[in-house]
């Protein structure tokens, strides 16, 4: 399929860096409420992880019309193909049906609307639950390797990518959250 790698080389990133947000947020998450240190360095820094995972989930799966990197603008000529079968490799590898899809996605586009770019007053939703956002990244990233074939993408996928980078920063959030507790108690 003909696609436009100006396009793709914006957009591949761009979920790469909400896993990569995300899976920061969830490991300083874990540890902050495990060690508890009262710091509001750390609870902001949490909170940045959060919001930039958000943002960059809704550059490619959010609204089409405003955001050039969505997944939709890959290809000039063949959006019903691009849609079909993305739609296809979202309902087959996850639990998601037509229904709770647009639900979801409405979810997040509006987590992103009222709350992180926009503030609307009294805004008091819950934080949208971000496993089926991780989901649609992992099958985007087996989707977009069948797109671009012939071409390849010389990297692992992001599960891979994923379980690495929680591996080397589990230390290192551990580290940095027990130094700072202690730093209080001194």
């Amino acid at each position: 399929m003909q696609y436009k790698p100006e396009i793709f080389c914006e957009q591949f990133p761009l979920v790469k860096y909400f896993v990569c947000h995300l899976t920061y947020y969830r490991e300083l998450h874990h540890k902050y409420r495990e060690i508890e240190p009262k710091s509001t360095f750390w609870t902001f820094t949490i909170d940045a992880h959060l919001v930039r995972a958000v943002i960059y989930w809704c550059m490619v799966f959010g609204s089409e019309g405003c955001n050039p990197t969505h997944w939709k603008h890959l290809s000039e000529g063949n959006v019903d193909y691009l849609r079909k079968s993305f739609r296809q490799s979202l309902f087959r590898y996850t639990n998601f049906t037509p229904s709770t899809w647009d639900t979801y996605w409405r979810e997040m586009v509006n987590f992103r609307n009222e709350y992180v770019a926009h503030r609307e007053l009294n805004y008091n939703k819950p934080i949208p639950y971000l496993d089926p956002a991780l989901e649609v990244a992992y099958v985007y990233d087996g989707w977009i390797r069948d797109i671009i074939s012939p071409d390849v993408l010389e990297e692992p996928p992001l599960k891979e990518s994923v379980a690495e980078l929680q591996r080397s920063i589990k230390p290192l959030v551990t580290e940095l959250l027990t130094k700072t507790k202690q730093y209080e108690n001194t």
